[in-house]
């Protein structure tokens, strides 16, 4: 059984104490690895080993900084390197091989992107009030920076966050989710092989109430996170205490809206893909659905028809499978408990509704219900899940209202073939990432940011750069 220990300071610890945690496969529920369970003292290793790598790291000229990062690419661009990691990625969390793949294999691209702001950290110069004075900003790495991934994503996002704060200057210390560490502890095997100097680079890995929580309270100088509303908001409270940065990339509730002139087909594939990618369980998946009631019917019965033709199963004997299983079997009955509930107050199951037993007990069959109002569970909370609620809307105002009714702003989608529609509905939706006649997926140089509870900062492109550096004013005066 694969056994990974946390990387500190350049090197794989020894589990003096003997203490593992058991990584599960959920598509059969076997115990597939274990990691090192860390305590409070690891994190603490950990950050001291950051702060001083730090001393040397933020004076090396950025353009070295980026040759590290190219050599990181290289290697997670072989064969062997990034299928390995899918293999983690697919034994941690049950995403489907081929996925799994891809997840590793893009995240190389996503890291030669990033390594390209080396040489596009610019200040600026302001205009004095004095003939004899000079306002400068300049941009400055912030120090250490806590990385916490989530795991429906493990490595993309762990790429997402780390290669532009280490370009930017600062060192990490990542806590990978405990569902999914060791994809992370393989991919610091990399960074190891790279040659990053020690201490720039760390994981620590083990339960969130012990390494979370001192990872938190450590002298840092920010936390980047991406995980549920609920556990940002204790993020945010622990780091105000000793006023710690925070960019937090959190839950969503995307709604897609339908006009009466969209191209169908176009909306049916698009809303499919999605709603079922990576199991439903991606925040900027489209979790409702707001379709004109003129072609309520024919869209229906389009998505319905798209729906039963996905083939779920186990994504590690069948690695091209649509839709694998989710997370865990207590998520399989989560989901399955809120597609009741909204039985129970009028909504009807028009395909799926149940969990796969006969495939395992982490396997939930996707879904779609009608009938359904405004005010469900299934409309208003994140499901994470295979299950997709329609309503229906008859004015363009409507179909804006409902949009907009509710607590997450991360992602929304549009359906239309109308410019006056577009305009309107791009200006109005009250959501961070506006997606028009495409599925959503957001590029390496925009800006994947979420509004009201769907976070505060965010990741990718000049703006999710510049979240690791800060600013200082120099007067100079002559």
């Amino acid at each position: 059984m694969e056994r990974c220990t946390a990387f500190i300071n350049g090197e794989f610890l020894k589990n003096e104490t003997n203490s593992w945690m058991d990584v599960v496969y959920p598509g059969t529920n076997e115990v597939v690895a274990q990691v090192q369970s860390c305590t409070a003292e690891h994190v603490d290793k950990a950050v001291e080993c950051a702060a001083k790598a730090f001393k040397k790291w933020k004076n090396i000229p950025a353009f070295q900084r980026e040759n590290y990062v190219k050599e990181f690419v290289a290697l997670l661009r072989l064969n062997e390197n990034y299928k390995t990691i899918g293999k983690f990625i697919n034994s941690e969390m049950g995403k489907p091989i081929s996925a799994a793949n891809s997840e590793a294999f893009y995240s190389a691209d996503l890291a030669e992107y990033q390594s390209q702001w080396a040489r596009r950290i610019d200040g600026e110069v302001i205009t004095s009030d004095s003939t004899t004075e000079r306002i400068l900003i300049e941009k400055e790495p912030l120090g250490v920076i806590g990385v916490i991934v989530p795991w429906n994503f493990p490595i993309y996002v762990l790429i997402r966050k780390v290669i532009p704060a280490l370009i930017a200057g600062n060192t990490v210390v990542i806590k990978p989710s405990i569902k999914s560490p060791i994809s992370a502890l393989k991919l610091a095997e990399l960074f190891q092989k790279a040659g990053f100097p020690e201490g720039v680079v760390n994981v620590v890995v083990g339960a969130d109430e012990i390494v979370g929580e001192a990872l938190t309270s450590a002298n840092i100088q920010m936390v980047t996170f991406t995980g549920s509303t609920k556990v940002g908001q204790q993020i945010m409270k622990k780091c105000a205490a000793n006023m710690i940065r925070v960019s937090l990339e959190l839950g969503g509730k995307a709604p897609a809206i339908v006009m009466e002139d969209a191209d169908i087909d176009l909306a049916v594939s698009a809303i499919k893909g999605g709603r079922l990618s990576n199991s439903g369980q991606v925040c900027s998946n489209t979790e409702r659905v707001y379709v004109h009631e003129s072609i309520e019917e024919e869209f229906v019965s389009k998505l319905l028809a798209a729906f039963k033709e996905v083939k779920v199963g186990d994504g590690r004997t069948n690695p091209d499978i649509e839709v694998g299983c989710l997370v865990s079997s207590a998520d399989a009955v989560r989901v399955d408990k809120m597609v009741k509930e909204a039985v129970g107050e009028g909504a009807e199951i028009l395909c799926g509704g149940r969990i796969l037993s006969e495939l395992g007990d982490s396997f939930y069959a996707p879904t779609i219900l009608v009938n359904c109002h405004q005010k469900m569970k299934i409309v208003q909370q994140e499901v994470f899940g295979p299950v997709l609620p329609i309503l229906s809307f008859s004015t363009i105002d409507e179909a804006v209202e409902l949009a907009n009714d509710s607590e997450y702003g991360l992602t929304s989608n549009i359906y239309t073939t109308s410019y006056k529609s577009v305009m309107k509905l791009t200006k109005e939706l009250n959501f961070g990432e506006v997606y028009v006649n495409r599925q959503q997926g957001e590029a390496y140089q925009g800006y994947h940011a979420g509004w009201k509870k769907s976070g505060i900062g965010g990741d990718d492109g000049k703006h999710g750069f510049e979240e690791f550096l800060q600013h200082k004013t120099v007067y100079l005066s002559f």
